[in-house]
Formats: structure tokens, sequence, C-alpha cells
């Protein structure tokens, strides 16, 4: 067993099929994406070579990109925040003495696996400016100056896709950080309580510092798929009003499907691809950094 996993033949057999897999469906659409976009093409006349006037194009020249950019930062700053403290807080209650615990982790988790597209129309209809329960309780409660369009204000709609966006996924944090805690062997727990450890420096000199890996890799998955973000914004405001919710998943989708401008469409792609790989990279730096302190 031992020489044949140093012969390098049976390591490529191995290898082959994954290696098969990610050039198929990763590497060579990555390719096809930075050909593409060097052209300015809309599948009827002919591809016309721009080189990188596409890129220049919209730096110079496109007023949504940059909005587009700053609403992507928007959801991944406010996702980092709701979704792993609240998350993170939670997992720490669910691991302590609460009762019925199960049935709450179930409770978070269900948003999680209802699909984005039913979840954008609930939340729709919960945002509703005549039937919707947000602006109905208000009214109830005497409050009625404060009901509002929520998704048809350029004020509240980023805030409104936020919280839905937080509601669907702050349950899938809880799990990932509950299975970490639960992780954490018993005897250094043990151990810290005999030393006179309360529950808040358990929480600080235990609990963080053992699942710091699970938080890095939580903090990463929360920052690209923030960045990647498209099904909730589609389905509650498609990028309005006025592109103030619009974000590059989207935006990439009206110029390639909408306009017929594939290169372009394939060069905001690759500024969405490299903004991801950027993040992954500064995510695991900082978590490096940070990990020297404990």
């Amino acid at each position: 067993m031992e020489s044949m996993l140093r012969n390098w033949r049976t390591i490529l057999a191995f290898m082959a099929p994954a290696m098969v897999l990610f050039l198929a469906f990763v590497l060579y659409p990555i390719g096809m994406s930075l050909y593409y976009g060097m052209f300015s093409w809309d599948l009827i006349h002919k591809m016309r070579f721009v080189g990188m006037g596409n890129f220049i194009r919209m730096i110079r020249d496109d007023d949504v990109f940059p909005v587009a950019v700053r609403n992507i930062f928007f959801f991944m700053g406010t996702s980092l925040v709701l979704q792993l403290i609240l998350g993170y807080c939670l997992a720490v209650l669910l691991t302590g003495g609460v009762l019925f615990k199960n049935a709450f982790k179930n409770i978070y988790f269900l948003p999680a696996v209802i699909p984005s597209v039913a979840i954008g129309l609930l939340w729709s209809f919960i945002y509703s400016p005549d039937v919707g329960i947000v602006n109905g309780l208000l009214r109830a409660v005497g409050l009625g100056q404060f009901a509002r369009p929520w998704l048809l204000r350029t004020g509240s709609s980023l805030w409104a896709i936020t919280l839905t966006l937080s509601w669907q996924y702050t349950g899938y944090a809880v799990v990932i950080f509950v299975a970490a805690i639960q992780n954490i062997p018993p005897e250094i727990r043990e151990a810290a309580r005999i030393d006179g450890a309360g529950s808040f420096r358990m929480v600080r000199f235990i609990t963080i510092p053992l699942t710091m890996d699970v938080i890095r890799v939580e903090t990463v998955l929360v920052a690209i798929g923030s960045l990647k973000l498209f099904d909730l914004v589609f389905i509650m405001t498609q990028g309005g009003p006025v592109h103030s919710t619009e974000v590059l998943a989207t935006y990439i989708y009206q110029r390639a499907f909408r306009q017929f401008e594939y290169g372009y469409g394939d060069a905001l792609s690759l500024v969405l691809l490299g903004l991801c790989l950027c993040m992954t990279i500064l995510i695991n730096r900082v978590f490096r950094s940070v990990r020297v302190e404990y």
C-alpha cells in the first residue's frame, strides 16, 4: 500500500478525474471569460477586439459599476457583523444549558434550506407597502407615520435586503459554530472551570481561540457569498430603485442577457472573480495575524 501511494502514476490516476472536472468547470470558463472580456460582442454581429477597453470603460464611463461594487461591500460588511456575531452568540447559548436546544437549532437553520427565490417572494410581501406585515404592525401600534414602501426607496431598500439575507443565513452560521464548539475537548473546559473561569472568560479564552479556524472558514463563506449575491436582489428589487440595490451579479446579468453586451458582462465577471480571490486572501492573512495574540 505504501509503495503504491509513492508511485506517481497511481497518484495521477487518482487525481485525474478531479483535475479533469476542475479544468472543465473552473479553469476553462475563467479562460474563456478572459478571452471574451477582450471583445465587444452581441452574439449577432462579428466580435470586435477592444483589448482592455471594457475594463477602461467600466472605470471611466460606467456610473452603475461603482454603485454595484459599493453595494456588494455593504452587504458583505453587514452580513459579517450580523451573521457571524449573532450566529456565534446564539451558538454559545445553544451549547450551554438552554432548554429545547435541538428545537431551536432546527428553527434557526430552517430558513437556510428554503430556496432563495421563495424567501425573496416571501419578504417582498412582508415589505409590501399595502398588505405587508411590517407596515401593518406599524399602523397597529400607532406608528403609521413610519410606514413606507421599503423596497421602493433608496434609503431603505438596501437595509431591507440585508435583514432578509441575515435572516436566511444566520442559522447556517449557528449550526457550523455549534458543531465547532461541541468539538472542543471537555477536559479543557473542565480544567478552566476548576481554575475559576466564569462564562465570559470561558468564551474569551477557551471557546473563541479553539474555534478560530472555523470562524475563519465561515468568514470566508459569508464574505464570498455576499460578493456573489444575486437571487435575493433580483427577486426583491431587480437592482432598483434607480440601481440603488444593484450588485455585480445582477449587473452582469443585465449587461450580458438583457442588453446583449457579452464581452462587457465577461469583463464584469472577471472583476467579481478578482474581488472574491482578494477577499479570501485578505481574510486568511488577517486571521493568521490574529492567531498570534492567543
